[in-house]
């Protein structure tokens, strides 16, 4: 699944005593060739991620998983080109985006060999334009309607490309500000419909944002892929649990997690542009 990810093994309390993580820089990167970034400020991106990684290694065996079985995406949004070649340049290769422009701008400076996870909301109008603008694309993590599926397989299609691993999104929380399908027969029937009617697609797994403190949603996911696994007849370990951000990776990987999306625990905090008063 590609390189080791950030963890820290509840079953196995003791790892956290073991790593101390290093002083997170906290600055507010801007997306810019020019950007004038302090090379101890990116250095301490990279120095982050190989700590984190020590703790993964000691950690997810405590837990009896191979150091391999969990892929860490660096979810990279509002953080500056520079900070990304860092961390690629030091062998890291799955990164997260949420938002499409950004995303389309960074694919067109990086290296071509990264493995870019689109992690936000896709309007199906966009099917056509991140396929043309990010051909690169590794994975899209949120698929969510028959609609979407649709878009983006005939975009795939169009653009003569292979086809694209997708997540569904889903809804485990029953948050009103959470994307993705409900448990159960919507789930199923999305899942079925891009199996069936989407050969440009390739159903990969399932994706989830759980509430916070609530490991529940965790185990939804997991049920939710013993159940797509049966109908699709095939095995669980044929389908991925994308599930797990900087706050409950932890607890996400204890519960089957194969990807984890961890953003300011490497990166430090993000700091949004405000808003002009109108």
């Amino acid at each position: 699944l590609g390189l080791p990810v950030i963890l820290t093994c509840m079953i196995a309390p003791h790892c956290k005593q073991l790593f101390k993580l290093p002083r997170i820089y906290t600055r507010s990167f801007k997306m810019s060739s020019q950007t004038n970034t302090p090379e101890t400020a990116l250095s301490d991106v990279v120095s982050n991620a190989h700590v984190v990684n020590e703790r993964i290694q000691a950690c997810a065996e405590a837990a009896g998983r191979p150091r391999d079985s969990v892929r860490l995406v660096a979810v990279s949004k509002t953080k500056p080109a520079e900070a990304i070649q860092q961390l690629y340049d030091a062998g890291y290769r799955h990164f997260g985006e949420n938002y499409l422009q950004e995303l389309t701008e960074k694919a067109a400076i990086l290296p071509k060999d990264i493995h870019w996870h689109f992690i936000g909301h896709l309007q199906s109008s966009k099917a056509s334009k991140i396929t043309k603008d990010v051909p690169n694309l590794y994975m899209l993590e949120t698929i969510d309607s028959e609609k979407l599926a649709n878009k983006v397989n005939n975009a795939r299609g169009t653009a003569g490309l292979p086809p694209l691993k997708v997540f569904i999104q889903v809804d485990t929380s029953g948050e009103a500000t959470k994307s993705g399908v409900d448990t159960g027969s919507e789930l199923l029937s999305l899942a079925t419909f891009i199996t069936q009617q989407c050969p440009n697609l390739r159903l990969a797994g399932l994706m989830t944002i759980g509430a916070p403190d609530d490991a529940s949603c965790f185990d939804k996911l997991a049920h939710s892929r013993v159940e797509v696994a049966e109908l699709l007849k095939i095995s669980i370990e044929e389908l991925e649990l994308s599930m797990g951000m900087s706050g409950d990776y932890e607890a996400a990987i204890q519960r089957g997690a194969t990807s984890v999306r961890v953003g300011s625990t490497i990166f430090g905090a993000r700091l949004y542009p405000k808003k002009e008063s109108s």
